[in-house]
């Protein structure tokens, strides 16, 4: 596969990704490299959003940053022979918990969230910034060179539905192609328990995490996330 593909996260603009994508092309020069910007996308018409997303996309590695990544891996099952290697970064396998699967954000305060997005869109992606970074040791920094999309306040509110309803489990059991999950210790939309309930899923593939780095995994530590990434292609490119 000569493309790799980046899709960030909810409300995320993908300049925030370009650390990672300068990290990749230094680790996999033989490899170009894309970022793609999320779609506006909502759960009455998931299957022709995804679809549409896949035709503006080069078959080849997909790397998602947490929404970006479940979306990643809903591609992946649409369509394996076009994006059969897929990598997550900070991406859950339900993001908010089930009864069957705990470790994620609590129903309670996803729907507190939801709702104050809804209510107050502004104040709620400034809190939503602080969250991302919280456990950073670079979270002022990093809060300051936060970029949103350019999606508007309803568009993003779908897109949060998607996030709270999009359940990947299945889809991670029945793999044909290890994939790479990639965590950060620190992450405070993430826990870092779902590292390990996710290598139950499927425990062909690989598991890493960045005890030090928060949810802002691309922009805080993108070196050793291209290092990863680019050990786990290394066998496809032996």
């Amino acid at each position: 596969m000569k493309h790799i593909t980046l899709l960030p996260g909810w409300a995320m603009a993908a300049d925030n990704l370009q650390p990672l994508a300068e990290a990749l092309r230094q680790r996999l020069p033989e490899m170009q490299v894309h970022i793609q910007p999320l779609p506006a996308i909502q759960l009455s018409s998931l299957e022709t959003d995804l679809s549409s997303l896949a035709q503006q996309l080069k078959p080849g590695v997909l790397v998602g940053w947490s929404l970006g990544g479940m979306l990643a891996v809903q591609l992946h099952r649409r369509f394996p022979e076009h994006f059969g290697r897929v990598a997550t970064l900070a991406s859950n396998a339900c993001f908010v918990e089930r009864s069957d699967w705990l470790p994620g954000m609590t129903t309670e305060t996803f729907k507190l969230f939801y709702q104050n997005y809804r209510d107050d869109p502004d104040k709620t992606l400034s809190r939503f910034a602080l969250l991302v970074t919280q456990g950073s040791a670079q979270a002022r920094q990093l809060v300051r060179s936060l970029q949103w999309d350019d999606l508007g306040a309803e568009q993003r509110l779908h897109a949060l539905a998607v996030l709270g309803m999009l359940d990947n489990r299945s889809t991670l059991r029945g793999l044909n192609e290890p994939m790479l999950h990639c965590f950060g210790a620190q992450d405070a939309l993430v826990p870092v328990a779902a590292a390990e309930a996710i290598a139950a899923l499927h425990p062909a593939s690989r598991v890493a995490i960045s005890y030090q780095a928060s949810h802002a995994l691309p922009l805080e530590q993108p070196d050793w996330l291209a290092a990863e990434i680019a050990g786990w292609l290394e066998p496809e490119h032996d």
